[in-house]
């Protein structure tokens, strides 16, 4: 993590807080609000007040109100991804792994200790794994997180993991990068397989993965070495893309 020796913002922080326990708890009123950030109701009324006149909150007509989030923050979201140039050059290539595979093929990020998704290529079968931009994948039982942490030194993983008793033995991390990808069988989301593989940076570190997610019914055992293949390579594409 970069430290910045600068003195924060102490009612920014707050806002920031209060928008992501919005966006948790939605619709919400000020009572509830305080109980869940364990803050003064009065300041919590200042910093709702800015927040809808900035636009990033709206009230519902109840009385007294429940705010949610307002459409501000996707805009603001998708412009980043947009811009970004990781998410602009995977964009082509998760299509082609959805072409190749049959199924859905997503793009997620790591941030500090979040993996989320930022991108999807929905499978076209009737029957498919779907997934939303901003669902976030657990480090320990993800096959995301599974092919991001095999690229971490065990301290490391620890850190990432909030559940370190979620992490495989070493053993099994080893073999995730001898072959390039992981797997996770229903772990997460029942009935669904995926299989993932990280995307490195210029140093060897992960910043991101690749991920194809189907019904177990045709992501079936005798598919993973070729569905890993797909999904290694177009992993390492990005990694490459991203070292010129």
């Amino acid at each position: 993590m970069i430290q910045i020796s600068v003195k924060t913002l102490g009612t920014l922080a707050r806002g920031l807080r209060v928008v992501e326990a919005i966006a948790a708890h939605q619709p919400i009123g000020l009572t509830d609000l305080s109980r869940v950030l364990d803050e003064d109701k009065s300041a919590l009324q200042r910093t709702l007040a800015t927040l809808h006149d900035a636009g990033w909150i709206r009230p519902l007509p109840d009385s007294p109100p429940r705010w949610e989030v307002s459409v501000k923050p996707l805009v603001v979201a998708g412009r980043a991804l947009t811009s970004s140039p990781l998410p602009m050059r995977a964009r082509p290539l998760l299509g082609s792994l959805r072409d190749a595979t049959g199924e859905t093929a997503h793009l997620a990020l790591l941030d500090e200790s979040t993996i989320a998704v930022v991108d999807v290529a929905e499978g076209k079968q009737i029957v498919r794994t779907t997934l939303q931009v901003g669902q976030v994948h657990p480090p320990g039982t993800s096959a995301a997180g599974r092919a991001i942490c095999a690229q971490l030194p065990p301290a490391d993983r620890e850190s990432l993991a909030v559940d370190s008793g979620a992490l495989l033995p070493d053993a099994e991390y080893a073999e995730i990068r001898r072959r390039g990808w992981s797997l996770c069988e229903g772990a997460v989301q029942p009935g669904s397989t995926s299989i993932a593989s990280a995307i490195l940076d210029a140093h060897g570190l992960p910043v991101a993965a690749v991920i194809v997610s189907g019904p177990d019914t045709r992501l079936t055992p005798d598919r993973y070495a070729e569905v890993g293949a797909l999904v290694r390579d177009t992993a390492a594409e990005l990694g490459d893309l991203r070292r010129h």
